[in-house]
């Protein structure tokens, strides 16, 4: 009964056929006729046609206020709809590990919510499955992660390069017979520069030591069975962790030696309980990818894409007035 509501209430608008047939633009020989298959529909009629003009029965101003009803809860419809769309287009949800989403991406972000100020960056840590199921679900807008996804699902792009090295407690006896290879704190920050470089180390010199590893299933512990296996040992393993970030403190606190992202150094706070050693394996260098969905169409979303292909991993100063949140989930 409801498929004719629009004619009904033109007819009711206007006061009359003709000038609802016109607003309408259709005729009024087919107008009239809808109506009457709305009032014999509900058997009863809507319209006194014998008024000038046409005025509503009693049965014509009950449908008139459902009418209005309906068309109320459609506009609010549509408000909530267009103020959803609004909201997505302004946020931006990011899937990484917690070194990411806790001491890289909030500062390197500042820059870009200086430029767009109105969008709302949500963090989410995770296993890089989980991450990259959500990113497919459109629950997240992208993934950065060490492991490029299937790219015949989605696009990814070599965001930035990291090297793995060795980190082993400032106590250890072995750094004395290794001075020519072990950087310092500060000296690994300045790895880079001209006359600060070491030789990589030869990894089988630590195949006594004890290992405190990354758990099974992601991209640092995969490489770092592989890097031992590469020196011809099998690394003796004390403890398996979750949490990269608290296998650097523990390392720091005497507790074992273990494979680490280069990255770190650069966003914590000076130590001399750590020596760190580069390694001269292949293995020790990979990407990390910022990957999104293939049907990628939001403005915000192209932008950060921009955004990030002229960042580097070097920290920035944090932005007070940045605004972020997080969601906390398994680290990868």
């Amino acid at each position: 009964m409801m498929s004719y509501m629009k004619y009904v209430y033109a007819v009711y608008q206007e006061r009359s056929f003709s000038k609802a047939a016109r607003k309408l633009y259709v005729s009024q020989p087919w107008l009239s006729s809808a109506v009457k298959k709305a009032e014999q529909e509900l058997q009863t009629p809507l319209f006194n046609r014998s008024t000038n003009p046409i005025s509503l029965t009693e049965a014509g101003q009950y449908y008139i206020e459902q009418v209005e009803k309906i068309m109320a809860i459609e506009e609010e419809m549509q408000r909530h709809f267009e103020t959803m769309a609004h909201s997505l287009e302004t946020q931006l949800r990011i899937g990484s590990s917690m070194f990411f989403c806790t001491y890289v991406l909030p500062n390197m972000l500042a820059e870009f919510r200086e430029k767009y100020p109105n969008v709302v960056v949500t963090f989410s840590e995770g296993s890089s499955p989980m991450l990259t199921e959500r990113l497919l679900e459109g629950k997240l807008d992208f993934l950065l992660e060490a492991e490029g996804p299937d790219k015949n699902l989605l696009n990814s792009i070599p965001w930035a390069t990291e090297e793995i090295i060795l980190a082993v407690p400032a106590e250890y006896e072995i750094n004395d017979r290794l001075k020519e290879f072990g950087y310092t704190f500060d000296e690994f920050l300045l790895r880079r520069e001209e006359g600060h470089q070491k030789p990589p180390v030869p990894l089988s010199v630590f195949s006594e030591e004890e290992f405190i590893m990354l758990t099974p299933g992601n991209d640092i512990y995969k490489r770092s069975i592989a890097l031992c296996k590469n020196a011809d040992f099998v690394p003796k393993t004390s403890l398996y962790l979750t949490q990269m970030m608290t296998t650097y403190y523990l390392v720091c606190e005497g507790r074992g030696v273990s494979f680490l992202r280069s990255t770190i150094p650069e966003y914590v706070t000076h130590t001399d309980k750590v020596v760190f050693y580069q390694l001269d394996d292949p293995l020790a260098t990979r990407n990390i990818f910022l990957s999104y969905r293939k049907k990628q169409s939001s403005e915000v979303q192209k932008k950060l894409i921009a955004f990030m292909k002229n960042q580097t991993l070097a920290p920035k100063k944090a932005d007070s007035g940045v605004l972020f949140s997080s969601e906390t989930q398994d680290e990868f």
